[in-house]
């Protein structure tokens, strides 16, 4: 196991909903991690990927990878440099450039697992998801 993931802080929240699946029926599929299943006022992360391969024009505009949104309004593609899923948690490593956009407080951020989530969702999910487009912006991965 890569040395940042046995030194992770405590978790910042606990992931007690997951959602996943097409968000964009044909276009997008998501894997969405939130603390609860409110609507308002509930911290998350939605990964995304596109179900096509990028255009030229998503190239060009760099949006050429998954997205990463959170309920702080920030949009990031690509932005993750490691990500690891253990039994009780899930641990990311963001890019600083995504650290400020996502308005994160650090770039390793911990969360915890609450033992009623499926944690084979999240695996299935993050696999489907940080691999697509640009091989440059995929993560190292521990799933």
């Amino acid at each position: 196991m890569e040395h940042w993931v046995m030194n992770v802080q405590a978790p910042q929240w606990v992931i007690r909903h997951v959602e996943s699946g097409e968000s964009i029926p044909g276009q997008v599929f998501s894997i969405y991690i939130a603390e609860s299943e409110e609507t308002e006022d509930v911290r998350y992360f939605d990964f995304q990927c596109g179900l096509s391969e990028p255009t030229a024009q998503d190239v060009d505009l760099e949006l050429d990878s998954y997205c990463i949104v959170n309920d702080a309004g920030g949009v990031q593609y690509g932005g993750l440099d490691e990500v690891a899923v253990l039994p009780d948690r899930l641990v990311l490593r963001f890019q600083d450039d995504a650290v400020e956009e996502l308005e994160l407080s650090s770039a390793a951020v911990t969360l915890g697992i609450d033992p009623a989530i499926d944690v084979e969702e999240i695996r299935a999910g993050l696999r489907k998801v940080l691999p697509y487009g640009n091989p440059l912006k995929v993560p190292n991965m521990n799933l």
